[in-house]
């Protein structure tokens, strides 16, 4: 790992990182036992197992497992797996990212450390802070982390944890370039959050954007055979069905119309679109049927949309537990799939 602060040491490995500098680093963190500001002559960056939860009582004495010698002060920090760690510098800027992301329970938890190679005032590190933190935010934006389906979607609380250390403290004096400054951290910031989740089989697939809106293709099969007529309901056509379920959800016309109508459901949902409220599926909505009409045709062409209002107006199996939009988006991709698997 390189990063901006040439006189500063690195040792690292897969449970610890220790940054130090023989004329120590000024630094601003939320970790228990730093807070607000300190001058420290190391900065260490530790993994404990899970860390869901744990806050260390205590963030000196920590298990150096690289057995070097650490000077004091120190402020540590708590971190997650460091295999997920990505760094990214920008000439005097350096940010160290480590995000944990777990599905079940929908839990993100965030380590930052931002080194600038400047002496700072009090003020400009707060802004740095600030901006290291929105800029976490923006990257799980940019993934889709904060896109889901779920309404309270993420659990972001209370294992994040963000230091900001620069060479020394400036008095008094107003920090030149400060809005390029906060702009760079940011930019660093995002991009090794973007990369860490990366990682961690991110950003999501469309099954990932459908698992959000709780329906598994093995719903879809469920529904998909309740309606089957005029043949034996054998585990043969079973099988047959749930491969072309995720054939079709392999299309990009498909999937386009899969993602749509995940995003409006939950602009609905939210009611975010000053005057639309469609909590009751009034009669007058009838683009979801347009969805569904679309997705089915695109699936097994004309046939197959007659088939999609049988589906529609029984609604089984999971159908009948969705939003308008994700209901008929989903009866059109069953009803399709039915009438491709019976072509023949």
């Amino acid at each position: 790992m390189k990063i901006c602060t040439d006189d500063a040491a690195v040792n690292k490995d897969h449970k610890t990182l220790i940054i130090t500098r023989k004329t120590g680093f000024r630094v601003l963190s939320n970790s228990s036992g730093i807070g607000s500001f300190k001058n420290v002559k190391s900065i260490v960056n530790y993994f404990q197992g899970s860390c869901n939860g744990f806050t260390p009582p205590d963030p000196e004495p920590f298990q150096n497992v690289l057995e070097i010698e650490v000077p004091s002060p120190t402020a540590a920090i708590l971190s997650h797996d460091m295999n997920k760690m990505v760094d990214v510098t920008q000439s005097n800027v350096t940010a160290i990212v480590t995000v944990d992301y777990t599905k079940k329970p929908k839990n993100i938890s965030t380590t930052i450390v931002v080194l600038v190679d400047e002496d700072l005032n009090n003020e400009t590190l707060l802004k740095l802070f600030k901006a290291a933190s929105d800029a976490k935010f923006a990257a799980l934006w940019d993934i889709g982390v904060l896109n889901s389906f779920s309404f309270d979607p993420l659990d972001c609380s209370g294992d994040d944890s963000i230091l900001i250390a620069c060479r020394g403290e400036k008095k008094d004096q107003k920090t030149q370039g400060e809005f390029e400054l906060c702009q760079k951290v940011s930019e660093c910031v995002r991009e090794a959050t973007v990369e860490s989740l990366k990682k961690q089989r991110l950003p999501k697939d469309v099954f990932g954007f459908m698992d959000d809106a709780g329906v598994s293709v093995e719903d879809l099969v469920d529904a998909g055979m309740e309606l089957i007529v005029g043949v034996e309901k054998t585990v043969e056509i079973r099988e047959k069905l749930r491969k072309q379920i995720l054939k079709s959800l392999k299309d990009l016309n498909v999937v386009a119309f899969v993602i749509s109508a995940i995003r409006l459901e939950e602009d609905f949902e939210k009611h975010r679109i000053a005057g639309v409220d469609v909590d009751d599926d009034p009669a007058y909505l009838y683009s979801d049927e347009v969805f569904g009409l679309a997705v089915s045709n695109q699936i097994a062409g004309t046939k197959a949309t007659f088939n999609f209002k049988r589906y529609d107006e029984a609604k089984p199996g999971i159908l009948s537990t969705l939003g308008p939009m994700l209901d008929d988006v989903f009866a059109g991709i069953i009803a399709g799939c039915t009438s491709k698997i019976f072509e023949e």
